[in-house]
């Protein structure tokens, strides 16, 4: 965030002081107004400007956001009033001494000279907050943009690497093993497998999907990877069914599967655990041992980018990936579907 000046952004003051402060002398004065008057009106309606333009941006960088509209306003609001108030008495008691002009409170003018002040004021907060509600409607736009392009690359991805040939090579392989030798499992096999495939060709244009049906279709990727592995490989889901109707990114588990499969040793000897489960309802982790394949490069974290960036855009909460010496483990933001809603407006 760029540093605080209160010289930034001149011209709207440039502007404005002089415009704002020849309409002030002729509403509130009969006749042209005097030369002397007239610089009297400009120097107070310079510092007001001034001060309220400091006064804004100190709670603008407070308060950042369309979110905090209201509460930045209402402080705002009370900072201006403090301030204007201080001002005028400032003003109208320095200018008496002066000989200048008598002060508006002896005089009983008092009422007016705070309409003036406090007309000037909402003048210059609504130029400002207007202004700055515009950018930030503007850049929220942009960025939401820019995220659903990122979204549609992940979910292309995941959907690339789905249909690989080198996924489908190792399943039919693995299927063409299994049908002259244990007929019923081939069937159940390809039953799964059709399960995943047709998963992915439902699913991959939506943005979200709740967690009991990426469960059932995580239950087939898992029966398929079982009949691989054998008992290399040993998967504990343990949600409730109260949590099942919570919102999930698709595919999302899947890929971390595929992950730990891919960059750990699974053997009978050592078993490859992993672990699905749900914490305060609120997150669902993945946890799977860590025992890195000996010679294996290290990855290119695409898979967990591409879960980082469809999260991004789902909700304000991160995916946060924790990695010990035992364990490699990722939570993932459970969603609702007020929260995607918001969101998504």
């Amino acid at each position: 965030m760029a540093r605080f000046s209160p010289f930034r952004e001149p011209w709207p003051r440039i502007i404005g002081i002089p415009v704002l402060a020849l309409v002030l002398s002729f509403l509130f004065h009969t006749g042209l107004p005097s030369p002397l008057r007239f610089s009297i009106t400009l120097g107070i309606t310079a510092i007001i400007w001034q001060g309220c333009f400091m006064i804004i941006s100190l709670y603008r960088r407070r308060f950042p956001g369309i979110s905090r509209t209201g509460r930045r306003i209402m402080i705002t609001a009370l900072a201006l009033s403090t301030y204007i108030i201080l001002v005028d008495v400032t003003a109208c008691t320095t200018l008496d001494a002066l000989g200048l002009e008598p002060s508006a409170y002896t005089t009983g003018e008092w009422r007016m000279n705070l309409v003036k002040c406090f007309g000037a004021t909402l003048v210059v907060g609504t130029i400002y907050e207007a202004g700055y509600f515009f950018h930030m409607w503007k850049h929220q736009a942009i960025e939401t943009e820019a995220l659903r392009s990122r979204q549609l690359r992940a979910e292309l991805d995941i959907l690339r690497s789905q249909v690989s040939p080198h996924f489908l090579f190792n399943s039919l392989n693995t299927l063409v093993a299994l049908i002259p030798d244990e007929p019923a499992l081939a069937v159940r096999f390809t039953k799964d497998l059709s399960a995943v495939y047709r998963y992915i060709l439902q699913h991959k244009d939506k943005e979200v999907v709740d967690l009991g049906t990426e469960l059932d279709f995580t239950r087939s990727y898992i029966d398929l990877m079982k009949v691989r592995f054998e008992n290399s490989l040993v998967i504990n889901v343990n949600v409730a069914p109260e949590h099942r109707a919570l919102l999930v990114a698709p595919l999302t588990l899947q890929l971390l599967l595929e992950n730990a499969l891919k960059h750990n040793v699974a053997s009978v000897a050592h078993p490859l655990h992993i672990d699905i489960h749900v914490e305060n309802g609120r997150t669902l982790v993945v946890r799977n041992d860590l025992r890195r394949r000996q010679g294996q490069a290290e990855g290119t974290g695409t898979g967990l980018a591409n879960v980082r960036q469809r999260y991004a855009y789902l909700s304000e909460r991160q995916v946060d990936v924790i990695e010990t010496r035992e364990h490699f483990l990722v939570a993932l933001p459970l969603l609702q579907l007020s929260e995607r809603e918001t969101t998504a407006t």
